[in-house]
């Protein structure tokens, strides 16, 4: 199965789910062995908070579900042989539903915020790393920004970070993930270090809603007062147990 039909297939299931939403940030990440993943970050027009639609099902998963789908195609529901399999994946590619294999979570105000804020600052920046030829271990990582100018990203998993925020953004979204993959894109300490500052610095809003923004607020001597923040919803989900880790051990 190719990368790249891949992963316009599942970029075309992510987008018709929701139709009208503004893409912020996309991410691929291609395994060596096929164990992909695919991201989305997209916002709904008037809403603060973001959408996360991400699949984790990978060449080699949809290499067996194509393959099921053409037996299917020329067997009968008796098992016994009615036609030839297909001779080409497209057909196979434009009968499969995508959207089974799409999962989506939300993102709070603040973290949407942050995000936009810090690939704002990168808008206009790309970068293009070498990406070695005959690796056995590793990921190829692209991300590629909407926001402002636009930026893209394209370097291998165990080469430095070509941007230190983006690999905080990233820290943050792969919590949604799990496995290899997860772990490539949380592989970086400096990433999750400033991960958890970038929490560190929120955390009264994100678990303590009901608390007076004055008191979270509290400013040491001589200086400027702290600028109020908008109080959001707080979160929920598990995937930010291990950002709390990662503070915990700092």
């Amino acid at each position: 199965m190719d990368a790249n039909r891949y992963f316009d297939a599942m970029h075309n299931a992510m987008s018709a789910q929701h139709p009208g939403a503004q893409l912020l940030l996309t991410v691929k990440l291609q395994d060596t062995c096929g164990n992909d993943a695919c991201l989305e970050l997209k916002q709904l027009p008037g809403e603060s908070t973001s959408i996360l639609c991400y699949s984790t099902m990978g060449r080699r998963y949809l290499n067996f579900q194509l393959f099921r789908k053409g037996w299917q195609l020329c067997h009968n529901a008796d098992g016994q042989l009615v036609g030839r399999f297909p001779s080409s994946a497209d057909g196979l590619i434009d009968e499969t539903d995508f959207r089974a294999y799409c999962r989506e979570d939300r993102l709070d105000m603040a973290r949407t915020q942050r995000i936009t804020a810090e690939l704002r600052q990168c808008a206009g920046i790309n970068y293009q790393g070498s990406i070695p030829q005959n690796a056995r271990t590793g990921a190829v990582i692209t991300v590629e920004s909407f926001v402002g100018a636009g930026a893209r990203w394209t370097y291998w998993s165990q080469d430095v970070l070509p941007s230190l925020p983006l690999g905080a953004i990233l820290y943050w979204l792969a919590d949604f993930l799990a496995g290899s993959e997860r772990r490539t894109l949380q592989a970086d300490p400096q990433a999750a270090r400033l991960a958890a500052q970038w929490l560190a610095g929120d955390t009264a809003v994100f678990f303590h809603p009901s608390v007076p923004m004055t008191a979270m607020n509290t400013v040491s001597s001589g200086s400027a007062p702290a600028r109020r923040r908008t109080t959001v919803p707080a979160a929920r989900n598990k995937s930010w147990q291990s950002i709390m880790a990662v503070m915990a051990g700092m």
